[in-house]
């Protein structure tokens, strides 16, 4: 006997995208597992909030890859799934802890206003209650299995953790960075006027080589960001600057200022105003962040190699 698996996204959509519109006579079987199959009402059922939120953000070409790719996505995983649900029913033994399906029933209808909006929403996907708990179940036989199979056999060591740091150790440190003001004097589009620019500029240089105050200067004169404060920028970690800048920057010592330095901005004069040495990320603050990190990792390797394993044993057509 043929099994229809109904798949529900509670976040219910009520406008199929424009491009997913079918009548009657398009429905058709997406993809099979064995007996189950996916149909094209199905499919689109999983996919309406994806495609919503995709149409706020993109359109033309673009909506239509990425609708295709979320589509091609969408059956792989349910194809990936109904591989694991298959493999947990025939497995004896293998039980679904209804407290804990319980637990998820309460949590979705705790999302809705009332039992009567969450009803409603089941019948617009054409659930009702019983159905609904029997995808929870199926979501459960799932995500246990995977855990049985893959993730409960995962450990990472602490040798592993200070490994992956050791030998990624640049991921794990600041750059020395510098902290700049900024005095900018752009140039006029009409050349001529060029050199009064650059001559504005050498005296503002003057100016600060007699112990005029950069900031002050900066507030009267700079055309740049920041003006109003001084000209300060804040601090700028190597090759965040014009490489004329970034050059100028890390070559001052704290309070020494520039010389003019032209770029296709105009004429600039910065100080360098403070530095921080480069430094290294201690270990422990990232202990957690590599242990998962590694925990992911290892986890996909071995997820693909077990699921490879039931492809290998199932009839698949999509």
């Amino acid at each position: 006997m043929i099994i229809r698996i109904l798949t529900i996204t509670v976040a219910i959509s009520i406008v199929l995208s424009p491009f997913m519109v079918f009548s009657q006579e398009d429905e058709k079987i997406e993809a099979r597992v064995n007996d189950a199959i996916l149909t094209t009402s199905e499919l689109n059922n999983m996919l309406k909030p994806v495609y919503r939120q995709y149409e706020q953000t993109s359109r033309g070409e673009e909506l239509r890859v990425r609708m295709l790719s979320a589509r091609r996505s969408a059956i792989d995983g349910w194809i990936d799934n109904q591989l694991i649900l298959q493999e947990a029913r025939g497995l004896e033994g293998f039980q679904v802890d209804q407290m804990e399906i319980d637990k998820r029933f309460e949590k979705a209808l705790s999302g809705f206003e009332s039992r009567e909006a969450f009803d409603r929403a089941l019948r617009m996907q054409g659930l009702d209650e019983a159905e609904y708990r029997k995808n929870l179940e199926d979501q459960y036989m799932v995500q246990a299995l995977r855990y049985q199979k893959v993730g409960g056999f995962i450990n990472i060591s602490p040798e592993d953790i200070m490994n992956y740091y050791e030998n990624h150790d640049d991921k794990y440190r600041d750059g020395e960075m510098v902290r700049v003001s900024h005095i900018l004097l752009p140039i006029p589009d009409d050349n001529g006027e060029d050199e009064s620019v650059r001559q504005q500029a050498e005296k503002i240089l003057e100016d600060l080589k007699t112990g005029s105050d950069f900031a002050e200067l900066a507030r009267k004169y700079s055309r740049g960001p920041r003006a109003e404060q001084g000209g300060d920028l804040g601090y700028y970690k190597k090759d965040q600057m014009r490489p004329k800048l970034d050059e100028a920057a890390f070559s001052l010592e704290v309070g020494e200022n520039s010389e003019i330095i032209k770029t296709d901005l105009g004429y600039h004069i910065i100080k360098c105003t403070g530095k921080k040495e480069a430094y290294q990320k201690p270990l422990e603050d990232h202990w957690e962040e590599i242990e998962d990190l590694l925990f992911q990792e290892e986890y996909q390797r071995r997820y693909d190699i077990w699921i490879e394993e039931l492809r290998s044993r199932a009839y698949i057509d999509s």
